[in-house]
């Protein structure tokens, strides 16, 4: 059950930092561009995907909770990029509400992974 969780995490870790393209970078600083948050997202639901199928989730949970993953990314980034943009001491990495936010979309991340967690068990 842990190893799960602990997967997912790592998987959460590739995705938002390892996997993540210039293209994307930037299109997250301002929130405009759409394309390429949605396809930062993608690349979270797919690695979601493959975590559950690793686990044996059955096919129908495994695409409806890549699906919440891919909606939720997608919804917090741009969010986030969107309040960045707007507030632009919230882009100063030197400004306290920048970490504010920057931890807050991290938190609502694992959240979400937490859940789809606990959807594959209980």
């Amino acid at each position: 059950m842990t190893r799960l969780l602990i997967a997912l995490l790592v998987c959460h870790y590739l995705a938002d930092y390892c996997l993540t393209l210039p293209v994307m970078i930037r299109a997250k600083a301002d929130g405009r561009n759409l394309w390429p948050i949605m396809l930062h997202a993608a690349v979270h639901a797919l690695l979601v995907g493959l975590c559950l199928l690793t686990w044996g989730v059955a096919w129908k949970l495994l695409l409806l909770l890549a699906a919440v993953e891919l909606a939720t990314h997608f919804f917090i980034d741009t969010c986030k990029a969107r309040l960045s943009a707007h507030y632009s001491y919230m882009a100063d990495i030197h400004n306290k509400s920048y970490w504010m936010l920057y931890g807050f979309d991290q938190l609502l991340h694992l959240l979400i992974l937490v859940l789809i967690w606990y959807n594959v068990f209980f």
